[in-house]
């Protein structure tokens, strides 16, 4: 690398810069899709106890929350 590059680098400018940039800004919103998956699944494990008293109106929750994240993800192009 040169001197330039390097000090282009730095100042937040340049090619490099860019792509810095851009590799931070698609971590952040794989982040946040991986958050929203976590919660989804958090919700679904909570919904499928086998002591539910409402299990067929949990297991309609739980399809339309796993449809929901599906979509999702497949929407953000993150995760697939």
């Amino acid at each position: 690398m040169d001197i330039e590059a390097l000090v282009d680098l730095m100042d937040g400018k340049g090619e490099l810069a860019g792509a810095l940039a851009n590799s931070e800004q698609r971590t952040a919103r794989l982040v946040d899709q991986l958050r929203f998956q976590h919660e989804v699944l958090a919700e679904i494990h909570e919904l499928s106890d086998p002591k539910s008293k409402t299990p067929l109106q949990d297991r309609d929750l739980i399809r339309i929350k796993a449809h929901v994240a599906l979509r999702q993800a497949a929407q953000s192009g993150m995760l697939s």
